[in-house]
């Protein structure tokens, strides 16, 4: 992962993935350009995860960050391989995590005023100008997708992949624009072609967070009958589209109404407590306690589908059930393999739109918490939501360097997993809850349910936690836990 991949000769043996940034100063709509990038690429088979990120968490998107593999991803990753910057005025620092070897394409009126630390040394930068191209051929608005032409050909991309998936179909003029330029003006240093795709690939197909939720409300009450899991194989995309159109009105059915998952909660980790109503849901009892929702927290989009429909297993009629989809999730699309997909919609099939849910859980279906690592570690981690993606990539990478590390990732919050938390913390030598906000509400959790006194990783102020944060700290990188 990031910031240790390096450009690599375009190999079936050998694969590094590669983290692409596309970001500027709020002035355009940057997510034209990049969701036919992220498309074009799940058509050739890799994984693909997209972040976005908004100033103020309002307004246009100021920046995409895609994160490319032939393997599964669970996080964004750290660090940044190629970085399309196409704001007036680089950053004062190095905000983007740029590094030896990383690529830089930008504005040569953007670099006049750039500060040394903006550009770190060895990072390959290639002047591009962005706002005369786009003055002279078009409307501002379509910087951002002349933007991608140029990286499109600097990747080694196949130009019609991306091209048949811009919309609407005007947009093509401006994306060839940016693929003209660099076709006769831009000089490829040191770097190869975009990695080959995988030689079998899987069809994959990009979902966000508000397809997902309409998709995990509505499988299992449409009206397609057995033959809905046929129609996904043959017609990914345009079954996806009839499902998530459906009114969420109208899907409000009997069954669904005793669970919560007919509402997806976007809030940050440290607001969770307030929207369960009570000041610390471990301590609840007696007749509060069976009126209590059932919580999960997803991992990622994937996890949210499975969360979503899994809840019609966990309902009962006096308990609603809580499916939280955080901060991180609803500005993230990623690629889901159509067997996926095609896995969910045959459980929800099984559980149908109608009769009494079932009152247990299916643990190969929905777990109660998933354990990986060593059996017995010097260093155990704990986490919730999307920060399990984070902690799942830094513990392969901990024990990639030999290190004795594992980790418990649980989905159900409520009620917390005392017994699976015990039961982990006695194999491993420091307990440590990752945190995905600086609020540390699942610390306090944690040691209120089951008298453990956890250390916690917090991430930077304004920063996502990455997985290069817990490997450099908890003394495996020579840092202590705070």
């Amino acid at each position: 992962m990031a910031p240790f991949t390096r450009w690599l000769p375009a190999s079936p043996e050998r694969f590094s993935d590669i983290v692409i940034e596309v970001a500027g100063d709020g002035n355009g709509e940057l997510a034209k350009g990049t969701t036919a990038l992220e498309q074009g690429l799940a058509d050739q088979g890799f994984a693909v995860l997209a972040q976005t990120e908004r100033l103020d968490g309002i307004g246009p998107t100021t920046s995409v960050r895609l994160r490319v593999s032939v393997d599964p991803l669970s996080s964004a990753g750290s660090g940044c391989d190629v970085l399309v910057y196409l704001g007036r005025k680089l950053p004062l620092r190095n905000s983007f995590h740029l590094q030896r070897g990383s690529v830089l394409l930008c504005d040569a009126r953007s670099m006049q005023d750039a500060s040394p630390p903006a550009i770190p040394e060895g990072v390959i930068v290639y002047p591009v100008p962005f706002a005369d191209l786009h003055q002279r051929h078009g409307r501002h608005s379509e910087k951002e997708v002349i933007a991608i032409g140029v990286l499109s050909h600097l990747l080694g991309m196949p130009e019609e992949v991306i091209r048949r998936r811009l919309r609407p179909d005007f947009r093509t003029k401006y994306f060839d624009i940016g693929v003209n330029w660099a076709s006769q003006y831009l000089q490829k240093r040191d770097i190869c072609a975009f990695p080959s795709p995988p030689l079998h690939p899987h069809r994959q197909v990009i979902l966000n967070a508000h397809q997902v939720v309409g998709l995990g409300l509505e499988m299992g009450n449409c009206n397609c009958g057995p033959a809905c899991v046929q129609r996904l194989d043959q017609s990914p995309e345009e079954w996806i589209g009839e499902h998530v159109s459906v009114s969420w009105n109208n899907i409000a059915s009997p069954m669904t109404r005793n669970f919560m998952a007919q509402e997806a909660y976007r809030n940050s980790h440290a607001d969770i407590l307030a929207l369960l109503g009570v000041h610390d849901p471990t301590m609840v009892s007696g007749e509060e306690a069976t009126k209590a929702p059932l919580v999960l927290v997803p991992a990622s989009l994937p996890d949210a589908l499975r969360c979503l429909v899994g809840a019609r297993r966990l309902a009962r009629a006096d308990t609603p059930v809580w499916v939280i989809v955080d901060d991180l999730l609803t500005c993230r699309s990623q690629s889901v393999p159509v067997p996926v997909l095609e896995e969910v919609a045959g459980k929800a099939a099984q559980l149908g739109g109608k009769g009494e849910p079932s009152k247990t859980c299916d643990p190969d279906w929905l777990c109660r918490a998933e354990r990986e690592g060593d059996a017995a570690a010097d260093v155990g981690f704990v986490t919730w939501g999307a920060s399990q993606g984070v902690v799942r990539e830094a513990v392969a990478f901990c024990r990639s360097f030999g290190m004795k590390v594992a980790a418990l990732y649980p989905k159900v919050l409520r009620p917390l997993p005392a017994d699976d938390l015990r039961a982990f913390s006695a194999t491993v030598n420091r307990l440590i809850v990752v945190e995905p906000d600086r609020a540390i509400p699942y610390t306090r959790l944690v040691a209120a349910a089951t008298a453990l006194r956890p250390a916690s990783i917090l991430p930077e102020p304004g920063q996502p936690l990455t997985p290069m944060d817990i490997f450099l700290r908890e003394d495996l990188g020579g840092c202590t836990a705070r």
